[in-house]
């Protein structure tokens, strides 16, 4: 075999173990306990807003109707002229009974505006545990007694949660959808099964204010692409543990085509590099059927029986792995196997921009990158 045949080779048998680790991981989260919150201490959800998220009234309503004794929504925009406003007020309206408030505050303590609302909503806070998660998640309703209860152990700083993709039928949506439950959330069940678990996600962040205010607050991620992921690292740099809860959210992929969800997708990729640099470089593997396609390729002009089967293996286990995933996160819609090849297509070219891309554009803006995922605008940077 030629030095290009053994490398790919190499490849294929790496990406081989990673395919199925992934699989035995999707079952063995499958089999995961499901414990609830015995003691269910006062709660405030806070919901950062911009703009008419599509399906946003669905979504924020699903937080309201929790089966949880005390709890609290503080949602925050930045204007107020921002369309999420009416929807804050309808709900309101609709649900007297609620702790619902709205906070209008213009205020940037950094480039990451998210965190920026974040900072600005805590003042309107009126219980200790907080829980931060995104505009476009929705829940059910024993979502608080599930992400609370790992909190009743002191060790414990933050609780996060995976989330499936239910996409509209755009293709853009469909892929972005399906690259979620078949590439990210296998990728981060083998790291937890692997060691502790350090993936924490903006669908839910829970933690005490205690542990917020030790890491520094929200002031301390102010210009961090990845504030999520760094709120939880700094907690575990004081101690605390990063629970992966077992509850399940849905986040909505509604794109506006392929262009908005490769954009989309390369946020993500861009951001996981700033702080996993290492494991960034080898998640190519995540995304096999190109390897595959090579491997054949390679296979037919002198690279050998071996790599032939070992391709066609890989390959079956891309299959096995979409269908894994969607049985066992329990897709609405599950994808269908017609758009895989353009899923790890997409992904590996993802992988490959990312690695040199200075900059990512989030609602509307672009950032450029700099050392350690520290974001600047780029529209300041030019002035």
């Amino acid at each position: 075999m030629t030095l290009a045949s053994q490398t790919v080779l190499l490849l294929i048998l790496l990406s081989l173990l990673y395919e199925g680790a992934a699989i035995a991981a999707l079952f063995r989260w499958g089999r995961r306990a499901r414990p609830t919150a015995i003691d269910t201490p006062p709660v405030t959800i806070l919901k950062p807003l911009h703009g008419l998220e599509p399906e946003l009234y669905d979504n924020l309503r699903s937080f309201c109707c929790q089966r949880y004794p005390v709890f609290q929504i503080v949602f925050g925009v930045h204007r107020g002229d921002d369309p999420a406003v009416a929807i804050v007020r309808r709900l309101q309206a609709e649900l007297p009974g609620h702790d619902l408030r709205l906070v209008i505050g213009e205020r940037n303590i950094g480039a990451n505006r998210k965190v920026s609302n974040l900072h600005n909503m805590l003042n309107d806070t009126r219980h200790d545990i907080l829980i931060l998660s995104d505009a476009d998640v929705r829940v059910g309703p024993e979502y608080l007694r599930a992400v609370v209860g790992p909190l009743a152990d002191p060790g414990v700083g933050v609780v996060t949660c995976l989330y499936r993709g239910a996409p509209d039928t755009g293709l853009g949506s469909r892929l972005l959808a399906q690259q979620i439950g078949e590439g990210f959330v296998p990728s981060v069940l083998v790291a937890q099964w692997l060691g502790p678990n350090t993936f924490c996600g903006g669908a839910t962040l829970a933690l005490r204010r205690s542990t917020l205010d030790a890491i520094g607050g929200f002031p301390a991620l102010a210009d961090q692409l990845a504030d999520d992921y760094l709120l939880a690292a700094r907690a575990r740099a004081h101690g605390l543990r990063t629970v992966l809860s077992h509850y399940v959210v849905d986040t909505l992929v509604r794109e506006d085509g392929v262009a908005s969800a490769y954009r989309h997708a390369l946020r993500w990729a861009r951001t996981i590099r700033s702080v996993q640099p290492l494991g960034y470089a080898f998640s190519f593997l995540t995304y096999p059927l190109p390897l595959a396609l090579l491997g054949l390729l390679i296979s037919g002009i002198g690279g050998g029986p071996v790599l032939f089967i070992l391709s066609l293996a890989l390959a079956a286990l891309r299959i096995t792995l979409h269908y894994s995933a969607n049985r066992v996160l329990g897709a609405e819609n599950p994808q269908g196997l017609r758009t895989l090849w353009a899923v790890d297509l997409m992904g590996f070219v993802i992988w490959l921009h990312a690695l040199l891309a200075k900059q990512v554009r989030w609602r509307q803006e672009n950032y450029f990158i700099r050392a350690g995922g520290r974001m600047e605008r780029k529209e300041r940077l030019l002035r």
